[in-house]
């Protein structure tokens, strides 16, 4: 699942959500909303932005929706 990729990955690289949210230029709500499945459709840019900070590839995190 995207949500369980993301938090996986950002906790690898021991960054806290508020510090997560700075670096991707978005709200901490939409972190945790991404985070916790209840945003289940972020938009694209969102996930690029995402991808940067945790230094990985789109297809990386698409990866994730597809071994569901």
């Amino acid at each position: 699942m995207l949500a369980d990729k993301i938090r996986q990955l950002r906790k690898g690289n021991f960054i806290i959500q508020v510090e997560f949210a700075r670096r991707s230029g978005h709200p901490v709500s939409t972190i945790h909303e991404i985070e916790n499945g209840d945003n289940q459709n972020p938009g694209f840019f969102t996930l690029g932005d995402i991808a940067q900070v945790l230094g990985v590839s789109l297809d990386e995190l698409y990866s994730a929706c597809k071994k569901v």
